[in-house]
């Protein structure tokens, strides 16, 4: 019989690899539909994620030790995928074990033909088990991505945003500003005996949560005392600064998790317009709203693409929230996968779009308001070349006295930009840029 967790997470790696699927989602959903145990789970998610973080060094020691040709299918490539993982780099698992389960999830696939093929390279790659399996240490990336990385912060910096920690399974919360952290904090320890709870280093309503589980099960949760948000994505939506009664447009709103961030510092006597490509995510927002307890009455949505220009949004605003799409190599740590889909042309093409989203946005800005542009991207492409080509004639760059009561950071000299920042050097878990302008008139 197959153990339970190599099944899960050959499905996931298939789907993940092989149908553009997200590692996370798909886990969730693989995860609750078997039932799986704490154990099984946490087998199966260290499978998924070793293996997205070092692929192109798993898919080479197949392709050396395969017999003829490498032309495998997905189903096939996915076991192959998570066998050699276990054998180079999970020294607990019998190599026995591991071989066995993976060509059984061929056989039952693919058949008997197929499955010795798989046989054959698995019990070579065995040979070549270290003594001492060892976790990866660092992400592996194209040579592109690291050159590209090196050009934009440096090499040290580089080093500590691929570097792999051992707890990579936190979760950050933002709690709403009528409820106790110290309390929330409590009920979580006391709901998850082997959590470990402690307050974020940045953001005044963060808490970082490891070793939880699923957060969702929580009565805190059910009450709607928090939102699950990473705390580089709370900064965003604080350094903005809302007040309450302001007018705030949310850009690239996405399912809403800075929305609701705004619509709370707004209140009741504030607005927040919360526009995006995609309508399927809008309309997620109000039941996110509904779970926090914060009222849908100020809050407004419409369906824009702003790389064509403002479309139904008229009227100007206190603030304007640029959170723009990009290449999202900031999160690689938490997900790899990312790694899948991106190619060398792809932070320049990302640029030219971030650009004409910046400046079609900077026009809904009202004379004395603030225009902030963040992206979850380390490169200079994503970032501050964005701004040096936007035309932004009535705007000046911000200091950080006028937008905001931290001071971060600084790896760029210009005076309107915070980051990129990455881990290694501060205690955020994603790499973020952040500029930031206020409309002069």
């Amino acid at each position: 019989m197959v153990a339970p967790a190599r099944r899960i997470a050959t499905r996931v790696l298939h789907r993940v690899v092989h149908d553009d699927a997200w590692a996370a989602p798909t886990l969730d959903a693989e995860l609750r539909r078997s039932q799986s145990s704490s154990l099984d789970a946490a087998l199966a998610t260290q499978i998924v994620y070793g293996v997205l973080r070092v692929l192109p060094a798993l898919d080479a020691a197949i392709k050396q030790h395969a017999t003829r040709p490498l032309r495998v299918d997905a189903w096939t490539h996915a076991a192959l995928l998570g066998g050699t993982f276990q054998l180079l780099h999970l020294g607990r698992v019998p190599s026995h074990a591991v071989v066995n389960d993976t060509v059984e999830l061929v056989r039952q696939k693919r058949g008997t033909r197929v499955a010795g093929f798989a046989n054959a390279i698995l019990r070579k790659i065995a040979t070549m088990r270290p003594v001492d399996p060892q976790l990866p240490s660092k992400l592996v990336v194209p040579p592109w991505l690291d050159r590209t990385l090196r050009d934009s912060i440096g090499a040290d910096h580089v080093e500590a945003l691929l570097r792999l920690e051992d707890d990579a399974t936190f979760l950050d919360l933002r709690l709403r500003a009528d409820v106790d952290p110290d309390e929330v904090a409590a009920e979580i320890r006391a709901a998850r005996p082997g959590a470990s709870v402690a307050r974020t280093a940045l953001c005044s309503r963060g808490l970082r949560v490891s070793g939880g589980g699923d957060l969702r099960e929580l009565k805190a949760y059910l009450r709607g005392d928090f939102a699950v948000q990473e705390e580089g994505a709370q900064l965003v939506g604080e350094l903005l600064g809302a007040l309450p009664g302001e007018r705030v447009l949310d850009v690239c709103a996405g399912r809403g998790g800075k929305t609701a961030q705004l619509v709370e510092a707004v209140g009741p006597s504030g607005s927040v317009v919360a526009t995006d490509l995609h309508e399927h995510k809008l309309l997620q927002i109000s039941d996110e709203l509904e779970r926090l307890r914060l009222s849908t009455s100020s809050l407004e949505r419409a369906c824009v693409d702003w790389t064509a220009g403002p479309g139904r949004v008229v009227g100007l605003f206190d603030r304007v929230l640029v959170d723009a799409p990009c290449t999202g190599l900031g999160t690689l740590r938490r997900r790899p996968e990312i790694l899948l889909r991106i190619g060398s042309q792809d932070a320049a093409q990302m640029g030219e779009t971030q650009r004409l989203i910046l400046e079609h946005a900077a026009a809904r800005v009202r004379p004395g308001g603030t225009l902030l542009y963040a992206v979850c991207s380390p490169l200079r492409e994503e970032g501050t070349r964005v701004a040096e080509r936007a035309d932004l004639p009535s705007f000046a760059p911000a200091t950080s006295r006028s937008f905001g009561p931290k001071l971060l950071p600084f790896w760029t000299s210009q005076p309107f930009a915070l980051g990129p920042w990455v881990p290694g050097s501060g205690p955020w878990a994603d790499a973020y840029q952040i500029l930031v302008w206020v409309h002069v008139g």
